[in-house]
C-alpha cells in the first residue's frame, strides 16, 4: 500500500500547487490513499467548507489540521458535513473527530492528527497520555500520525515513544522540510514533511510584511505570499504482509521543476 501525505497547504498558491500536481503524483506512485494537512489553507490561517470540499474532489483523501483547526470559527458548526476532516485529538472542542478509520482492501487504516506541546497554545492535554489512550482504544492494522509541533525534539520523542504501536509519525507545523526520513522499528517517520505553498516567502507569509514587523517593529496584518508555490510531502510504503513501514520517500517539487 502506498500513502501520500503532503505537507502544511498554505493560501491559495499552497491550494493550487495541490489541485495541479495531486493527479500526477497519485499517478506516478500507484497512491492508494492521500492524507493533506489543511490547518492554514484558509488564507494562511485555518479551513472553510468551501476549501475542505476543494480537496475531496481533488483526491484528497483525509485532511488534517493542527493549532489552527478552528481559526475559521465558520469551519465549528460544519464539522458534520466533513467527515474526512480531523483535528488533534488533544483540543478541547466538542466538534470534530482526533481521528478516522477507514477501508483500504483487506486493511483498516487510521488517521491520526495530535498537536504538541513545547511553544504551542491549544492543546487540553499532553500528546503521550492522549495518544497512549487512543491507541488502547482503537484497533487498524496501519495506523498514521501527524503530530503537529514546534520542535525537533519533541516530534523525535513521540516517534521513539510510539514506534512500536505506529505505522508512521509525519511531523508538520514548521513549513521546512527535513531530510531525515528513516524507518525505524517498521515505523516511517520524517520530522517535518515540509508545507506546499509559497515558495518565496517566509513560511508561507509575505517577506515585506515580516520584514517589516519583524525589524521595523510594525503593526502589520497577516498576509499571505502571492509565489509561486512548492509542494512538500512524503511517499509511505507499507508491507501488507506485516502492517509495517517498509519505505518513506521525500517529495519537494519546487516552481521551476516540472
Amino acid at each position: 500500500m502506498n500513502i501520500l501525505f503532503l505537507g502544511d497547504v498554505v493560501a491559495r498558491s499552497g491550494r493550487q500547487v495541490v489541485r495541479d500536481r495531486l493527479p500526477a503524483l497519485k499517478n506516478k506512485y500507484s497512491v492508494d490513499f492521500t492524507i493533506v494537512n489543511g490547518e492554514n489553507a484558509a488564507h494562511g490561517k485555518g479551513i472553510t467548507l468551501k476549501i475542505y470540499n476543494e480537496f475531496m474532489r481533488a483526491g484528497v483523501n483525509a485532511v488534517t489540521l493542527g493549532n489552527h483547526a478552528f481559526a475559521k470559527h465558520e469551519i465549528i458548526p460544519m464539522f458534520d458535513q466533513c467527515p474526512n476532516l480531523i483535528r488533534p485529538i488533544n483540543m478541547d472542542h466538542e466538534h470534530g473527530n482526533g481521528y478516522m478509520i477507514y477501508q483500504i482492501g483487506a486493511k483498516k487504516l487510521a488517521v491520526i492528527n495530535v498537536l504538541g506541546m513545547a511553544f504551542m497554545t491549544g492543546y487540553e492535554e499532553e500528546p503521550v497520555p492522549a495518544l497512549e489512550r487512543l491507541l488502547d482504544q482503537i484497533s487498524a492494522d496501519i495506523i498514521i500520525v501527524d503530530f503537529h509541533a514546534e520542535t525537533t525534539a519533541e516530534k523525535s520523542i513521540i516517534m521513539q515513544h510510539f514506534k512500536s504501536r505506529v505505522t508512521a509519525v509525519i511531523g508538520t507545523h514548521t513549513h521546512v522540510q527535513t531530510a531525515d526520513e528513516c524507518i525505524r522499528d517498521g515505523c516511517a517517520y520524517i520530522t517535518d514533511v515540509g508545507m506546499c505553498g509559497p515558495y518565496d516567502s517566509i513560511l508561507g507569509r509575505d517577506t515585506e510584511e515580516i520584514l517589516k514587523r519583524y525589524i521595523a517593529k510594525e503593526q502589520t496584518i497577516y498576509k499571505p505570499s502571492s509565489a509561486k508555490a512548492i509542494l512538500c510531502g512524503c511517499l509511505i510504503e507499507i508491507d501488507e504482509t506485516t502492517n509495517r513501514a517498509a519505505a518513506i520517500t521525500r517529495i519537494q517539487i519546487r516552481p521551476d521543476e516540472r
